[in-house]
């Protein structure tokens, strides 16, 4: 199984000086520190407006500097969210993000799930699946006709042009979709694209549903891409320290701090789409709930549901198997989160890497099993 680390770039109130500075280079230095220890993987998100939640809105060239101060670590978008972003325009970051890495990239791709972005960027709700839809057929279709042309509803090319450079990677970068709900995790599957699932908040049981659905589509799927990614990725928050007791008291209060705030901005989703907008249901059962009831009590029942991984490695590895068993080809750790300090990030990744890392590298991929 793949391990890798992903990124919100959070840097909670109150603000130290040249705090969005600080967010920036300490995260870069602990993903050099990940690329010596055998991470798999790093992945960042983009997000935009959300302040302290994700300073990560330029992902692409934050990237490029890690492509830089890193040699084997691969490198994902975690997601690109195509409805912002011209696809030409992405399809020439990207192929220039795998050049300069030496062919490291993971296409991550999704829609918004936040009311601040959708608004400011003038999307309505109810538009941003077919715009992602869109995008990513015309994205691979760009790394490998020359010259290429397209008429959409959204995106119209209808000049032939040369979009260039193409990838190192042939014939493409691994695609992937960001894909919370079930439907997502089907639509993944059908489209050959990997999916980058989410574990907090959801029970191991439902999560053992959608990669079944996935798996049971992916059977029949069709790719957008020359190839089919048939991985299912999954976000776990993870805290790794010798003292159990002391590695939950650090993470405790980053923990809730990250889930009020998650659910805050999904709610505003929840309540802001046209009531007829299908592709946000499943955000609905999430606007019932009362970000002040995100509590210490709904820590431990974070902890004893496994939704988190905090606590010895020995801890962390056995929610790893919970995972692995139910079939994720990658985890993804976020271990940077709600005002934790880089040392302690730092501290983190150490224990991963030295405990946590061999055994779980060393478990097979549900995907190449299958």
């Amino acid at each position: 199984m793949k391990v890798g680390l992903i990124y919100e770039l959070e840097s909670i109130k109150p603000h130290a000086p040249e705090h969005e500075y600080r967010v920036f280079w300490d995260t870069l230095a602990q993903i050099e520190l990940a690329d010596r220890l055998g991470f798999d993987s790093v992945w960042a998100v983009e997000h935009h407006f959300l302040n302290e939640f994700s300073y990560s809105s330029a992902p692409e060239v934050f990237l490029g500097c890690v492509s830089q101060r890193t040699s084997r670590i691969r490198i994902g978008h975690g997601v690109a969210v195509l409805p912002f972003n011209h696809p030409i325009r992405v399809a020439e970051r990207v192929a220039v993000l795998d050049i300069m890495s030496n062919g490291r990239v993971e296409f991550g791709t999704g829609r918004s799930t936040t009311m601040d972005e959708m608004l400011g960027f003038g999307m309505l709700p109810e538009e941003t699946r077919p715009r992602w839809r869109e995008a990513i057929e015309m994205i691979p279709r760009m790394w490998r006709e020359d010259p290429f042309t397209y008429r959409g509803r959204f995106w119209s090319v209808t000049r032939p042009v040369s979009v260039i450079p193409k990838p190192l990677q042939k014939p493409h970068p691994p695609l992937w979709v960001a894909a919370v709900s079930r439907d997502t995790f089907k639509l993944a599957a059908e489209c050959g694209l990997g999916a980058l699932g989410f574990t907090l908040g959801v029970e191991p049981a439902e999560v053992a549903n959608r990669v079944r659905l996935y798996r049971e589509a992916a059977r029949e799927a069709r790719p957008l891409g020359a190839t089919a990614n048939k991985q299912v990725s999954l976000n776990l928050i993870c805290m790794a320290g010798e003292d159990r007791v002391a590695t939950e008291r650090d993470a405790r209060e980053a923990v809730l701090w990250y889930a009020r705030r998650g659910l805050e901005l999904i709610q505003e989703v929840a309540r802001g789409a046209v009531k007829n907008e299908q592709s946000y249901h499943y955000l609905h059962n999430a606007a019932r709930v009362d970000p002040a009831d995100i509590t210490a009590d709904y820590f431990e029942y974070m902890k004893a549901a496994d939704l988190i991984a905090v606590g010895s490695p020995a801890e962390i590895i056995r929610v790893a198997a919970r995972y692995h068993e139910i079939g994720a080809d990658q985890l993804l750790l976020m271990v940077q989160y709600g005002g934790i300090s880089h040392q302690r990030v730092l501290r983190t990744i150490e224990i991963l890497g030295a405990h946590v890392l061999p055994e779980l590298q060393s478990w097979s991929s549900p995907a190449a099993a299958g």
